[in-house]
């Protein structure tokens, strides 16, 4: 949650002359990246209990990684790829909380894994 805060900030910061509809759209991109990092950690650290679920869940990340881009993708859809007035400068800042939560998800998944 800190990282997430901190690099919202920053990358806000930096941007200081965007508008209002950037502000509001990066804000829902780094909120879904929270929430479903979130819950999947959360999810990896229940399934690591049981032991014949600990040896997918390898599998089952790389499953819900698929999954998370999709629905980020289908949400996303009319600012990151539309017809709408968006510059691509800020269509790529739209994806650099997919990386911060990206690299967050890892670590953590990772050590799950090697906890047992």
């Amino acid at each position: 949650m800190v990282v997430g805060t901190i690099s919202f900030f920053t990358q806000t910061a930096l941007l200081n002359e965007m508008g209002s509809v950037f502000l509001e759209l990066l804000k829902k991109s780094y909120l879904f990246h929270f929430l479903f990092s979130l819950l999947l950690v959360i999810a990896f650290q229940i399934l690591s209990n049981s032991q014949k679920v600990f040896e997918q869940l390898g599998f089952l990340y790389i499953g819900m990684l698929v999954f998370k881009i999709v629905v980020f993708t289908a949400i996303f859809f009319p600012q990151l790829m539309g017809d709408q007035p968006l510059s691509h400068f800020y269509r790529a800042m739209i994806l650099i909380p997919i990386f911060i939560f990206l690299t967050l998800e890892v670590i953590f998944v990772s050590k799950i894994l090697r906890k047992k």
